[in-house]
């Protein structure tokens, strides 16, 4: 009974899910179809037209971050994200990129002795909230270069408030 049972749900099974028996499709009429396709023509490129990219001229990864290094390894972070320089350290920010190009992370890895990260909400980084100036006061203290970080990333910093949307009318 079992066993019955197992092949008719397996039969009815196999009936319900092959999918329906068609001709073959010949090479020719393949060509046809894809011949009286409107996508076709969208691919085809059009007589006289020049497929160019404009790209601005002025833009430039480098000129929209801030370059640290060591003198042997250089990163880059946003343009303002070095919230505080100290006298001594200021030949390591914004220094030419000498050595070896390395990811944010292995920097400040190699680079924990003068590099310190301030982790700052998307508010604060956007210039809606500001950064409490007891901040400020341990960045003087503590004698390193603060990076704005957001989840451990380099982020700019707004430093002028933003007005809020409510109050514009």
């Amino acid at each position: 009974m079992k066993t019955t049972l197992f092949l008719l749900t397996s039969l009815a099974g196999a009936a319900i899910a092959a999918p329906a028996m068609t001709d073959r499709i010949t090479p020719e009429e393949i060509a046809a179809r894809q011949k009286s396709a409107p996508a076709v023509a969208l691919v085809q490129p059009v007589a006289g037209a020049e497929a160019k990219v404009a790209r601005p001229g002025e833009q430039s990864l480098i000129k929209q971050s801030d370059i640290l290094s060591d003198g042997n390894n250089w990163t880059l972070v946003p343009k303002g994200a070095v919230l505080h320089i100290p006298a001594a350290l200021s030949n390591r920010v914004g220094a030419k990129p000498v050595g070896t190009l390395l990811s944010w992370i292995d920097f400040l890895t190699v680079n924990r002795g003068w590099l310190f990260t301030e982790e700052v909400t998307f508010d604060q980084a956007a210039g809606k909230t500001p950064i409490p100036p007891s901040r400020h006061d341990f960045w003087k203290k503590n004698g390193k270069v603060i990076v704005a970080v957001h989840l451990g990333g380099p982020i700019s910093v707004r430093t002028e408030p933003t007005t809020p949307v409510a109050s514009i009318q």
